[in-house]
């Protein structure tokens, strides 16, 4: 009888007796990055069980950090059963610069920064960016993301905007300086390892000098507001990075609400859904696709929240060429490797652009109004460097084919989307 007990213990209890667990975890190559840090965002650990899928699955999350040009993990079976897991990184210059010239005609942008993209060696940014968009502007900026506890994150930013921005009245348009001086707040919270809630507050105060001499019906040139922001998102991540290559799904769904203190013409409501859909195709090409649907409270008012710009969401329609309530806007992009040197990959692109906003005070079928819809087609090239991670010089040539006339050419730094 005693040895049929002993026996089904052995039955029973024999694999966990025996299991194979992790005796030891190392990261080579990783000197800029606190490798206690990684340790905490993988799943493998020193003394649990060792699986062979998680170590694939924790290579895939370094990748997706955004931060290593290159991850790879092995593991080896040591005389003891258990099972030593390497993880080898290939780092880069983290002093990731920020260079962006582009315009339309007599239009020009320039923005130029540089942001510390591994602050404190844990995939954290601080950075200063300056721009020029007919004014001066400048922002710092930190964000944490993910903490240590891989549940929290948090971000901060202060920052000034000057424009010259046209207002869009009645049947008058006008133009203004625009100053904005804003110190936001922000916090996140991860539900695993895809999804995360943010919620962030921000104060403004804005200030408005009209440069012209239209007739806009207000009986004065120059007026400012303090204005107040509360905002919730939800992120998911689901883009797995493969340096030059993406692919996967990744959506966003964005509402804040801006009460202007005083003046309730100029508070609203608004929110905003993003989707981006990437496909690798063979060994060479990448399919991307962004959609953003936004709404927002349809005041029939100069202050609408939505703009149709060549540098935001279609390259070659111009300079903030409307304003609206609501917005549709698709972008599909092609992009195909055809070169890879020691020191940069390069590759083309061909694109198509495709926006339309709801008129302040309109019907959501206005959306779909000949005179409203803009398509713009182009093509373009990329380089990556292969030195300084992320730093991807951007050509892109667009055109309107309705109107042949309509055409831009922009270059800056960073994928469209």
């Amino acid at each position: 009888m005693k040895q049929l007990i002993l026996s089904l213990c052995i039955c029973c209890f024999g694999q966990f007796t025996f299991a194979q667990v992790v005796s030891s975890i190392d990261f080579e190559g990783a000197t800029k990055t606190d490798t206690d840090y990684l340790m905490a965002l993988i799943d493998s650990k020193v003394g649990e069980p060792f699986d062979s899928l998680t170590v694939k699955e924790d290579v895939q999350r370094l990748k997706n950090l955004n931060l290593f040009f290159s991850v790879d993990g092995e593991y080896k079976e040591e005389n003891s059963g258990d099972y030593s897991i390497r993880f080898i990184i290939q780092e880069a210059v983290y002093l990731y610069p920020i260079l962006s010239i582009s315009g339309f005609d007599d239009q020009l942008k320039i923005q130029a920064g540089a942001n510390q993209i591994n602050f404190l060696g844990r995939a954290q940014s601080l950075g200063v960016q300056y721009q020029y968009y007919d004014r001066h502007s400048i922002a710092l900026f930190y964000n944490a993301p993910r903490h240590a506890n891989r549940k929290t994150g948090h971000e901060v930013a202060l920052a000034k905007y000057s424009t010259i921005e046209p207002l869009y009245f009645s049947d008058t348009t006008s133009s203004f300086n625009f100053d904005n001086y804003s110190v936001s707040l922000g916090g996140f919270y991860w539900l695993g390892n895809k999804w995360r809630l943010g919620i962030g507050g921000m104060y403004m105060w804005e200030k408005y000098e009209q440069i012209d001499n239209a007739d806009i019906g207000l009986g004065k040139k120059e007026f400012a507001f303090n204005k107040y922001q509360v905002r919730l998102k939800a992120d998911y991540f689901g883009i797995n990075q493969h340096f030059e290559f993406m692919d996967g799904i990744a959506a966003s769904v964005f509402t804040e609400t801006i009460q202007t203190q005083d003046v309730p013409q100029a508070s609203f409501f608004k929110a905003t859904t993003d989707f981006r859909y990437f496909k690798r195709i063979g060994r060479s090409g990448n399919f991307g696709l962004r959609n953003r649907l936004g709404i927002s409270t349809n005041n029939f008012s100069p202050f609408a929240p939505f703009v149709l710009d060549g540098f935001i969401n279609v390259r070659g329609i111009g300079n903030r060429v409307a304003r609206g309530t609501a917005e549709l806007i698709v972008n599909t992009e092609y992009r195909y490797t055809v070169m890879r040197k020691k020191y940069f990959i390069a590759q083309v692109a061909g694109f198509a652009d495709y926006g339309t906003l709801r008129g302040a005070g309109q019907s959501f079928q206005s959306l779909f109004n000949e005179n409203t819809i803009h398509l713009f087609l182009g093509g373009g090239l990329r380089l990556h460097s292969r030195y300084i991670y992320k730093t991807i010089i951007r050509l892109d040539y667009s055109i309107n084919p309705t109107n042949p006339t309509e055409k831009a050419f922009t270059f800056g730094l960073g994928q469209f989307f």
